[in-house]
C-alpha cells in the first residue's frame, strides 16, 4: 500500500503516532508512569492529569492489530506500553472512578465515558496476543470507570457526543463481560439520544446542531448500532447522515461557525462504518479523504493535545476500514437546489458556482464558497460599549425572527453579551480552592457547570440596540446590516470570521485560511 496516495488517514495517523507515544510517561520507577499528559507528568504545569490523553491507547491498538504499525517493534514491548496507559487508569481517576479534564476531581463524564470506550476498545483489538491475565487486569483497571457512568449522569448540558460515548463504551463493556446491568444502561442512553434528535436529523449539541461534535457522535453511534442491531440506530444514523451532508463544502472544508459550537472538525470512523450499508455515508467518506489530503479540513496535524485522542482514534479506524462503495452526489456537487432545516435554523443554497450556509439561529452567519473565489465568513454584528464590552448578534437564539422572499433572507437578531476573556491567576486559585473544598459534592460541581455553560456558551444578557441583516442569496452573494446603536456604542469594523463563545474545540487551521 502506498500510505501517502492512497490513505491519507493512515498517513496522517503515521505521522501523529511519534507525536502520541512521547505524550506518555515510560519511566517505571516515577508515580505517573503511563500517564499521558506532558502537562502534568513532564512539564509539572497543572497539578491534576488530564485523562482524555489515556485514551490514544485506542488507536494505537488499531495499528497493532491491523498489522500496518510503521516500524519493527517487539510485541511484548508493544504489551508493556499498554500495560503502563491503561494501568496509569489507577492514578489519573478519583475515589469515585470518574476521570477529569479541567480541574482536579472534577468528575468529568464524558472523559471518563472516553478513557472507558478507547481502553476497552484496546483490550479488545488486544485480547489474542495479550493472554487471559493480561485482559484481566486490563478489565480491573476499567470497571470503576463503568461503574460511574452506571452511577451518575451528565447533568450541566444536553451534549449528544458526550452521551453517545458513555452508550458505545457501556455496550462495549457488556460485549467484554457479559454485563446485562451495563447493557440496559445503553440502552437507556441511547433512548434518550434518539428521542431528542430532531427530525430534520440532526443530534443536539447544546442548545442547537453542530455539524462538526454530531460526526463526532456518529463514530461512536456507529459502533453501538453494528453491535445492538435491535436498538434501531441505523435508521436514526442514515437520517442524521442526510441531515451532514448539505454541510460538506464544495471547497472540502466541513461546518464551521453556523454550528451551535463552531466546529469544523470532521471525524470520519463512523462515516467508515455506515458506508457499507449508507451510500450517502460512503459519499462522505470519500469526498472527505480527499479534503485531509488537501488539509482543506481540520487534520490531525492541527488539532490541539487534547483533542488529539480522540480524533487520532478515529483516523486510525477509519485508516483500516476502506470504504469500496461509491457513493451518491453530495449536495455541494449536485444540481442546484435550497434546503432549508427550520430547526437546526440553517438554509444551505447550492447553485452551479457557490455552496452557501447562513444560520438564522446565530443572526445570520454566512459561510459562502464560491467556485474560483476565496470563501466567505461573516460572523455578523460585533459592537463594543464605553467599557470595551462586547456583544454580538453570533449567540444562538431558536427564537429569531426571519423571512425568506425569493432570493432575499431577512433576519432580524439581538445583540447579546459576549463572553471574551482570558482567566486569571485569582480565578485559578479560587477554582482549586473550590476543588478541594465544596466541589467534592457532585451537586455543587454540575450546578457550577451549569452557571459555566450559561456564561461562556449559551449567550449573555441581551443588548437594546437593534440590527437587521439582510442576505440576497446567490453565486454573487451580498450581505447588508442595518445597526441601530445606543450612545457609547461603536460597532467594530469588518470583523469577519469570528466567533461569540467560549468553545475550546473552534479555530484549528486549515489551507482555507491562508487565503491563497
Amino acid at each position: 500500500m502506498n500510505v501517502e496516495r492512497d490513505n491519507p488517514y493512515l498517513s496522517e495517523a503515521v505521522q501523529a503516532l511519534p507525536r502520541v507515544l512521547a505524550g506518555f510517561d515510560l519511566d517505571p520507577t516515577g508515580p505517573s508512569h503511563g500517564m499521558g499528559d506532558r502537562l502534568h507528568w513532564a512539564w509539572g504545569l497543572t497539578d491534576f492529569p488530564n485523562g482524555t490523553f489515556q485514551g490514544a491507547v485506542h488507536g494505537m491498538a488499531r495499528l497493532w492489530a491491523h498489522r500496518v504499525w510503521p516500524w519493527p517493534a517487539n510485541e511484548e514491548i508493544f504489551l508493556s506500553r499498554v500495560d503502563a496507559i491503561i494501568g496509569a487508569l489507577d492514578r489519573c481517576r478519583a475515589r469515585d472512578g470518574s476521570l477529569a479534564e479541567a480541574f482536579p476531581g472534577e468528575g468529568s463524564w464524558c472523559v471518563t465515558a472516553l478513557g472507558a470506550y478507547d481502553c476497552l476498545s484496546a483490550v479488545e483489538l488486544l485480547s489474542q496476543c495479550a493472554g487471559e491475565g493480561r485482559r484481566s487486569d486490563w478489565l480491573d483497571q476499567v470497571e470503576p470507570l463503568i461503574a460511574h457512568l452506571m452511577r451518575h449522569d451528565e447533568r450541566h448540558a444536553f451534549i449528544s457526543n458526550h452521551l453517545a460515548t458513555g452508550a458505545a463504551a457501556l455496550t462495549l463493556w457488556s460485549d467484554l463481560t457479559g454485563s446485562d446491568s451495563a447493557d440496559e444502561r445503553a440502552e437507556e442512553i441511547v433512548g434518550r439520544i434518539l428521542s431528542s434528535q430532531h427530525s430534520e436529523g440532526w443530534f443536539r449539541e447544546y442548545q442547537g446542531a453542530d455539524p462538526g461534535y454530531q460526526s463526532l457522535a456518529t463514530y461512536y453511534l456507529a459502533d453501538v448500532a453494528r453491535r445492538r442491531p435491535h436498538l434501531h440506530l441505523a435508521e436514526a444514523l442514515e437520517r442524521s447522515t442526510e441531515f451532514l451532508a448539505h454541510f460538506v463544502h464544495r471547497d472540502g472544508s466541513f461546518g464551521g461557525v453556523y454550528g451551535s459550537r463552531n466546529t469544523r472538525f470532521f471525524v470520519p470512523a463512523g462515516f467508515h462504518l455506515l458506508a457499507p450499508t449508507s451510500k450517502r455515508a460512503a459519499a462522505m467518506a470519500r469526498r472527505m479523504a480527499r479534503s485531509v489530503e488537501e488539509r482543506t479540513v481540520v487534520t490531525l496535524a492541527t488539532i490541539d493535545p487534547q483533542n488529539l485522542p480522540p480524533m487520532f482514534n478515529a483516523y486510525c479506524w477509519a485508516a483500516v476500514t476502506p470504504v469500496d462503495a461509491v457513493g451518491d452526489v453530495l449536495p455541494c456537487d449536485g444540481p442546484p437546489s435550497r434546503s432549508h432545516f427550520p430547526g437546526a435554523g440553517l438554509l444551505v443554497d447550492v447553485g452551479s458556482q457557490h455552496h452557501t450556509v447562513v444560520s438564522t439561529h446565530k443572526g445570520g452567519v454566512v459561510h459562502h464558497v464560491r467556485e474560483g473565489a476565496l470563501p466567505i465568513v461573516d460572523g455578523g454584528v460585533a459592537v463594543r460599549n464605553r467599557r470595551g464590552r462586547l456583544a454580538t448578534t453570533q449567540t444562538h437564539v431558536q427564537d429569531s425572527h426571519s423571512t425568506l422572499e425569493g432570493d432575499l433572507l431577512t433576519v432580524t437578531p439581538r445583540l447579546r453579551a459576549a463572553p471574551k476573556r482570558l482567566p486569571s491567576a485569582a480565578q485559578f486559585a479560587f477554582l482549586r480552592v473550590l476543588a478541594l473544598t465544596l466541589f467534592r459534592s457532585r451537586r455543587l460541581r454540575e450546578w457550577t457547570k451549569r452557571r459555566m455553560v450559561r456564561m461562556l456558551v449559551t449567550g449573555g444578557r441581551p443588548w437594546r440596540d437593534s440590527v437587521v441583516r439582510t442576505v440576497h442569496l446567490g453565486e454573487h452573494l451580498q450581505v447588508a446590516d442595518d445597526v441601530q446603536l445606543s450612545g457609547g456604542h461603536s460597532r467594530l469594523s469588518t470583523p469577519g470570521a469570528f466567533t461569540s463563545i467560549h468553545m475550546a474545540s473552534q479555530g484549528y487551521w486549515q489551507v482555507q485560511d491562508e487565503g491563497g
